[in-house]
């Protein structure tokens, strides 16, 4: 079902597919030059994140919130928010097989300057990517 509500929210881009494509040829990756869609805050929820939490930190405006993500955010996933205007304009689920962001239960705030990240190997699973905020 969480499936079918990520889907419909926003067809136009698969932001996780053009992450992990990016993280696959490149040191670094930044987020804002990999959304068609401009946006002024992302906030990045780790594994574990609960539906509470996620709730709690996006606009109230938000108000599909509880219902498109029931059970929070599962072992495998991070949840992907981009806001505008106080608007949630995108948000989609991004597999931790395109790339780990942070440890468990995280929350990344990011603006579209801060969105920046070396691409890395991850320490818990070798073939997979992990994500470190990058240094200017």
């Amino acid at each position: 079902m969480t499936a079918a509500v990520v889907a419909g929210c926003s067809q136009s881009a698969d932001v996780s597919s053009r992450i992990a494509a990016e993280a696959a040829k490149a040191q670094t990756i930044d987020l804002a030059a990999l959304t068609p869609f401009a946006w002024d805050r992302a906030l990045v929820f780790g594994p574990y994140a609960s539906t509470d939490r996620i709730c709690a930190a996006l606009p109230k405006s938000f108000a599909e919130c509880a219902k498109s993500y029931p059970q929070g955010v599962g072992e495998g996933s991070y949840l992907l928010t981009f806001i505008r205007d106080s608007r949630v304009v995108h948000h989609e689920l991004h597999s931790r097989r395109h790339g780990e962001f942070c440890k468990n239960s995280c929350v990344l705030e990011l603006s579209p300057e801060t969105a920046r990240f070396t691409v890395g190997v991850s320490s818990s699973v070798p073939d997979r990517k992990h994500f470190s905020p990058a240094t200017r």
